[in-house]
């Protein structure tokens, strides 16, 4: 029996996305009302955010004050190479995210239909190149206010439109290299080359000194119009062949963005590094390496470090905190005082974090851990052993940069201690709790969430172990006395870590979970 179709009976792509959109505005009772109060609220919420940041931005201003001889870095060229790391990082997420994907409902329903792709894909094509343009107007202004002492309103204008276009014409230029084998993988190394390539080059132009206030962008109007052309042919070109975009891979992009939305949403910030971490595309295994364990504890130590090694993005990472914490000394805004030490707990705590895949896979499942003879605190001791050599890595930098620029060399005195407090953070922060979501949701400018006491284990250890450092930035001035005091507190924060990690997993096994102090070798 043969079946015909009529082709003139089956909807467009267009129209199946419409009636999805009643039927879920139907059940979900909005209407032009609701739309008006959403907008409203997003108004509101952005501009009390927007003062509230410009009023600290501004207290802080006033109360940095130079170091005398210090060379601090201004002008339109550290604020372009800042742009630019925001670039890469765009181009980075592009080809971790698609850009192009359906995830949940449009996976299972939209992609089996009989229908055109294109007129189903439309808008989600067309949403990267429009967030894309509205992330490049608030980050290049910002960049040229962080770098220039007075800017008007032309050039604050000027920036605005270059970086619109700019990062427009990039999401767009990815969402059409998309349709392509592996352009989704060679996009996210490229994004974490150009991030790498731009920090090095601040981190060069902060050690060297040079005067580079000099440099203007010139022709801004002209170079937003071509950029803007360019985003705009790009777009339509990815609109136009969106069609021949894999299921697949519209399910695996999909996937991905569906895992990082929630992981936003609710503030887990483990779960959000897990889903960046996905390889875009599956590489084919060249070959494996030959590695003589010698014991369990160095068995952990070589696992953490393959994982480490086969993703470039965490390494990547490493290095780029590293060098805006070099970089950060020559800022004017943050060359000194508790600014300075913002950064510095910020980017360290960063770097180390970033090392600490192998803690957060563990702890996501233990199974292998336990089948180790090792105890619940000798497995957590050797988890940090990768991102003890992250920190230290980034504490080398730190301090270094800081005592070329101070002519002291009792600032490196502080790495050793900042590494250990900082490799203690990455591991409590890798074990933190899951959100809770049998919990009542609290309310947030992005709607319901779940409440989280993990949000800030880790970084609340990070900032009680190096308190000395704050003080002695506070004050301007490095004492023997404070040095000692950095050291012995960070010896006291990483004893009682370790410490209370072992009690920890005694209480768990007493109340009926499993004993995981306890190892199988040692009935």
């Amino acid at each position: 029996m043969t079946v015909e179709h009529d082709a003139a009976r089956i909807p467009q792509g267009s129209a199946v996305r419409r009636l999805t959109a009643s039927i879920e505005d139907a059940r979900a009772g909005r209407g032009f009302g609701a739309v008006v109060q959403e907008v409203w609220y997003v108004a509101i919420t952005v501009g009390l955010s927007v003062l509230f940041v410009t009023g600290i931005a501004d207290s802080i201003r006033g109360t940095v004050t130079a170091r005398p001889g210090a060379v601090t870095l201004t002008g339109e060229l550290p604020a372009a190479l800042v742009v630019l790391v925001a670039a890469g990082g765009l181009v980075s997420l592009a080809g971790r995210m698609g850009p192009v994907g359906l995830g949940g409902g449009g996976a299972a329903w939209w992609l089996p239909m009989p229908v055109d792709r294109r007129g189903l894909l439309r808008p989600t094509v067309l949403k990267w190149p429009l967030v894309s343009a509205g992330v490049g107007v608030v980050v290049a202004p910002l960049s040229l206010l962080l770098f220039g002492a007075d800017v008007s309103v032309a050039a604050l204008a000027e920036w605005a439109a270059v970086g619109a276009a700019g990062f427009a014409l990039l999401a767009g230029g990815a969402a059409l290299l998309q349709r392509f084998g592996r352009a989704s993988r060679m996009l996210a190394v490229a994004g974490d080359l150009v991030m790498l390539v731009a920090a090095v080059a601040i981190a060069g132009v902060a050690l060297t000194g040079q005067d580079v206030s000099g440099w203007t962008l010139g022709g801004a109007w002209p170079t937003a119009a071509v950029l803007a052309l360019g985003a705009a042919v790009t777009t339509v070109l990815a609109e136009r062949h969106s069609d021949r975009l894999s299921g697949s891979g519209l399910r695996d992009r999909g996937s991905v963005g569906d895992r990082t939305q929630v992981a936003v949403l609710s503030l887990d910030l483990r779960e959000l590094s897990g889903a960046l971490t996905v390889a875009p595309e599956r590489v084919r295994r060249r070959g494996s390496l030959r590695l003589a364990a010698g014991g369990a504890r160095r068995a952990v130590v070589l696992a953490d470090l393959v994982l480490m090694s086969r993703a470039p993005r965490q390494v990547a990472q490493v290095l780029v905190a590293a060098l805006f914490a070099v970089a950060a000394g020559r800022v004017a805004l943050t060359q000194s005082g508790l600014p300075l030490y913002g950064v510095w707990l910020v980017t360290g705590f960063w770097a180390a974090n970033a090392a600490a895949a192998g803690a957060r896979h563990a702890d996501l499942a233990p199974v292998l851990d336990r089948l180790l003879p090792l105890s619940a605190r000798d497995v957590r001791v050797a988890r940090g052993a990768v991102p003890l050599l992250a920190a230290t890595v980034w504490t080398l930098a730190a301090a270094g940069a800081q005592s070329l620029s101070g002519a002291d060399p009792l600032w490196l005195a502080l790495a050793p201690p900042w590494a250990a407090v900082l490799a203690a953070a990455a591991v409590r922060g890798a074990y933190r709790p899951p959100p809770r979501w049998v919990a009542s949701t609290l309310a947030s400018p992005m709607g319901g969430v779940p409440p989280t006491g993990g949000l800030f284990k880790g970084l609340d250890v990070a900032l009680v172990g190096t308190l000395p450092t704050a003080i002695t930035l506070y004050i301007g001035r490095l004492t023997e006395p404070l040095v000692i005091a950095q050291w012995v507190l960070a010896a006291v924060v990483v004893t009682f870590l370790v410490l209370m990690t072992g009690r920890a997993k005694k209480a768990s096994s007493g109340r009926g979970g499993p004993a995981l102090s306890r190892s199988p070798g040692r009935r």
